[in-house]
């Protein structure tokens, strides 16, 4: 089953835990941050340019959640956001089985969820993560 899976417990607060397996649209949610560059030297030799590491992987979920569901996503990223403004710990546990081998890593919200409401049962919800 292509799903992925997100939770998160703040300091002396519930554990939150999300799957998200019925995407809006048939595209994959991940890709890459973009820090490595390609480019060619005036005498024609390759450059290539980036950070020491490898480039992290960023998640941009467009899924549908049932609607007794959104109250507590959206206390998870409220908890986090608080935990985050107050400097505190805010890693989120995240597990992606969409696309080849499971991966499971930390992440941080990168974009805040909105939410729209599909019909009388559930709301679209979006949100973009991204690998620590």
């Amino acid at each position: 089953m292509s799903a992925v899976a997100i939770a998160f417990t703040p300091s002396g607060g519930p554990t939150y835990n999300f799957v998200f397996d019925n995407f809006v649209d048939g595209t994959y949610p991940r890709s890459y941050v973009s820090s490595a560059n390609f480019d060619i030297s005036a005498l024609g030799t390759a450059i290539l340019t980036g950070p020491a590491y490898q480039q992290k992987r960023i998640w941009a979920i467009n899924a549908l959640l049932p609607l007794d569901q959104v109250d507590d996503f959206d206390s998870m990223y409220r908890a986090w956001d608080l935990a985050r403004s107050q400097g505190t710990a805010v890693a989120l546990g995240f597990t992606d089985t969409t696309l080849g081998a499971t991966i499971s890593t930390t992440v941080v919200f990168s974009t805040p969820p909105t939410y729209s409401k599909f019909g009388p049962n559930y709301v679209t919800i979006a949100f973009g993560v991204t690998e620590l």
